[in-house]
């Protein structure tokens, strides 16, 4: 199959021999069947009326010789053609980045400048948000194949900070540890939580012990004082292993391994979808909507990264206690 290895401009994701691609019939953009009756007609039909045709810009001279290969009106796939000529789909409002230079790191740099093998002007595209704090940061390590840099973000939101930066993989593979952790200590959240309801009526003791004391400085005051916070502090020693236990397993070490490794397997996964996307077709306009569509941020893959570790767990557990 001739699109085997394209990229679909609908959903930016590679096509291949196996899956059911239509054809539009007037600029010849081959794209997933789905995606075009998500739109009711060609994805690329804002880019009509600018006379845009998909084989001119990635079938190379010796390809459109081949007899074989497919004519716009056909249908590619396992479905007879699928299009709509009164539909249409609103203008796509992409960053152009037309400006000349941008300001990095309080330096300013040309946006043609290269770096790992792209353009500034397309890393910009492709990240988007906070895309001069990220850039500073892969421009100085451009020559490290896995720089270890810190990233606050990726500490302070594991998982969801992966999710929210469209690095799926990555972040399945946090929450699936977080939950984890959180599973195998919640035995030990239980102890915590029972010293916690012991320690709440010794701090009780302690506070009005110590209003007693400076009220009136006695000596029967003052060993009061110091019976109630021998009392606190021995149930206190008795579950503090614990709470570091727990702490440093379901946040701690995590947590710290993302903030770690964030930056280097974005800068990586950006170099990999922007050399995709540039291999895929030769049209600049298609180029940036792919880069758009696999860059930036994702909102609701953020939040249901909080929710699912939130939850997830309880839920979990709940099953399990419900089968034993």
């Amino acid at each position: 199959m001739f699109f085997d290895g394209k990229i679909c401009d609908g959903c930016a994701e590679v096509m291949n021999d196996s899956e059911d691609i239509v054809v539009c019939p007037e600029c010849g953009t081959p794209q997933h069947r789905e995606c075009y009756k998500k739109n009711n007609a060609c994805v690329n039909e804002h880019l009509h009326a600018e006379g845009f045709d998909w084989r001119e810009a990635n079938i190379k001279p010796e390809e459109s010789k081949n007899e074989d290969l497919p004519k716009p009106e056909e249908a590619v796939g396992n479905s007879a053609p699928l299009f709509n000529a009164n539909g249409g789909i609103p203008e796509t409002a992409l960053p152009m980045f037309n400006v000349q230079s941008v300001v990095i790191d309080g330096k300013t740099v040309s946006t043609s400048k290269r770096f790992n093998g792209i353009s500034v002007k397309d890393a910009m595209t492709y990240l988007q948000i906070n895309a001069n704090r990220y850039l500073a940061k892969f421009i100085k390590n451009e020559h490290k194949k896995n720089f270890i840099s810190w990233n606050w973000g990726a500490f302070f939101f594991t998982p969801a900070w992966f999710f929210y930066r469209k690095l799926y993989k990555a972040g399945a593979f946090f929450l699936s540890f977080i939950i984890a952790a959180t599973l195998i200590a919640m035995p030990y959240s239980g102890i915590i939580a029972e010293s916690a309801e012991v320690l709440e009526p010794l701090g009780e003791n302690l506070r009005t012990a110590t209003t007693a004391y400076i009220e009136d400085q006695n000596e029967n005051n003052e060993a009061a004082v110091l019976a109630a916070s021998d009392a606190y502090m021995a149930e206190a020693r008795k579950v503090l292993p614990y709470v570091l236990a727990v702490d440093a397993v379901t946040f701690l070490i995590p947590c710290t391994l993302a903030a770690i490794m964030a930056n280097s397997l974005y800068r990586n996964k950006m170099l990999e979808d922007i050399r995709i996307a540039r291999q895929a077709t030769r049209d600049p306009n298609i180029q940036r909507y792919s880069l758009i569509r696999r860059g930036g941020v994702s909102i609701v893959a953020g939040l249901a990264a909080i929710m699912a570790e939130s939850y997830l767990p309880s839920i979990i557990m709940s099953v399990i206690k419900s089968f034993i």
